[in-house]
């Protein structure tokens, strides 16, 4: 199980940082199913956030390159890839839905942080020490 967990961690890390590093370089029309420009300020935004994304990514590679000593921010790995799906739907609710690309994404966003923290939490309680009363 803590395998499983170390490599969805590392696969999270790998698509952040190339995704992050994408929108970093090619900006707002990089996006995958962007259709055309966008304003300026937009774009702006777009790379500053990238490189918080970015930062997500390497996080989740050093969590999972030293699980063992580092699961304690797994949760936090789980929240904050959580929350980023609620604001995918949040967006869908408000503007309307994204390119059919990014709907599996919201999708994944929404459901595999809940994997991650049922894998974790078992994994704490199989390492956990029993207490017997004597």
């Amino acid at each position: 199980m803590e395998s499983t967990l170390k490599y969805v961690l590392y696969a999270i890390s790998l698509v952040a940082l190339v995704t992050g590093l994408n929108v970093l370089i090619g900006g707002a029309a990089a996006i995958p199913g962007a259709l055309g420009g966008v304003e300026a300020t937009v774009d702006n935004e777009l790379r500053f956030f990238s490189i918080f994304w970015i930062a997500y990514g390497a996080f989740c590679f050093w969590v999972a390159k030293n699980i063992k000593d580092q699961s304690v921010f797994i949760p936090v790995i789980a929240l904050v890839f959580f929350l980023g799906g609620v604001g995918r739907l949040i967006s869908t609710l408000l503007v309307g839905p994204p390119a059919d690309i990014l709907m599996p994404a919201m999708i994944l966003e929404l459901v595999l942080p809940i994997v991650i923290y049922t894998f974790y939490w078992k994994l704490n309680k199989i390492s956990e020490p029993s207490v017997h009363a004597n």
